[in-house]
């Protein structure tokens, strides 16, 4: 990923991972059935000045349980 400024206040920002029990995962409001399934964070970035984190996931395994 290119190294990109902070949105929130323009610092820099570094890349790593996300780890919590089980890890991070995103479960989409436009899933209708009554299992729901989750796709995990994948890498996640924090600005080094103000502490903002943004977390991404795979888009395409994200589209394909939407079906979009």
């Amino acid at each position: 990923m290119e190294n990109q400024a902070c949105l929130k206040c323009g610092g820099e920002m570094d890349e790593g991972t996300v780890s919590v029990s089980e890890g991070v995962k995103y479960i989409s409001n436009r899933q209708t059935s009554m299992l729901k399934v989750v796709t995990p964070a994948r890498r996640a970035r924090v600005c080094l000045a103000c502490g903002y984190m943004e977390l991404y996931l795979d888009a395409a395994e994200l589209r394909k349980k939407i079906g979009k």
